[in-house]
């Protein structure tokens, strides 16, 4: 088996919402999963590849990349990733996107976010919507509901070896979101707010308390803040929460690494 130190999550960006995108208080570049022989790109916002760089991990060793929903701060450096990905296409034997019908095919109101020339990059496409599932080698995905802006946004349960990572993705909350996340050991919530101050297409930590309440995972990651979570401070929430939860608690940080070895 591969050396333990390699199956990590890395998060390259941890910021959410418009205010934070546009002052780039926090970078949005997304988030990476090495594991096995996998390295997996989780929705590539804007700075997606000087991230890459700055935290020493090669796009060229990414195979397959995940796109969540078509908004900015999720989509926008999908074509960057593939053709980094692929080496300009000249890679036929790898590169994967897994993502929803917003973002591959676009909508009635806009254009897709894959152009044509990087998709044809790219050896295998999945277009996925909530409950599909697919298997990748030894790679299981399902995909989750979400309550959101986008109707064809999905989070995503990665099951590998003896480990399971959900992601929520953007959603309100839901009671649903606890039967979704149900048995992961770790669970990544995008967390705009704190508190109780609920957003109708976000949740706050008031939202995440009850999701991982219920869900127990051994891991809780909050990820993706608004301008006023940095304000309060997501560490003081992620705190708060584990206190209500029992369950370890962190806030995502630029450049953070989760090591994965001890639960595979």
């Amino acid at each position: 088996m591969e050396k333990t130190q390699q199956n990590k999550i890395t998060f390259l960006g941890s910021g959410g919402g418009r205010v934070v995108f546009s002052s780039q208080i926090r970078n949005f570049g997304g988030f990476v999963i090495n594991i096995g022989n996998h390295q997996i790109h989780f929705d590539p916002g804007p700075g997606a590849l000087n991230s890459l760089a700055k935290n020493k991990l090669s796009p060229s060793k990414t195979d397959i990349v995940f796109v969540s929903h078509s908004h900015i701060d999720h989509a926008n450096d999908i074509n960057a990733i593939i053709d980094a990905m692929t080496m300009g296409g000249v890679n036929e034997s790898k590169g994967i996107l897994i993502s929803v019908p917003s973002v591959i095919k676009g909508t009635k109101k806009d254009y897709p976010w894959l152009r044509k020339t990087y998709k044809n990059q790219l050896k295998k496409i999945y277009t996925l919507k909530s409950g599909d599932e697919i298997e990748i080698d030894n790679l299981k995905f399902h995909a989750t509901k979400t309550f959101h802006d986008d109707p064809d946004c999905i989070g995503a349960v990665l099951n590998y070896n003896k480990i399971s990572i959900g992601y929520s993705s953007d959603t309100s909350f839901s009671k649903i979101l606890k039967q979704e996340f149900k048995g992961v050991k770790i669970l990544i919530l995008n967390v705009l707010r704190p508190g109780k101050d609920n957003w109708d297409t976000h949740l706050c930590t008031d939202d995440a308390i009850k999701i991982i309440d219920e869900v127990k995972p051994e891991l809780a990651i909050l990820y993706h803040f608004g301008a006023k979570m940095i304000n309060a401070n997501p560490l003081y929430e992620a705190r708060r929460v584990q206190r209500a939860t029992g369950v370890r608690t962190v806030a995502a940080e630029d450049g953070m690494t989760v090591s994965l070895g001890g639960m595979l």
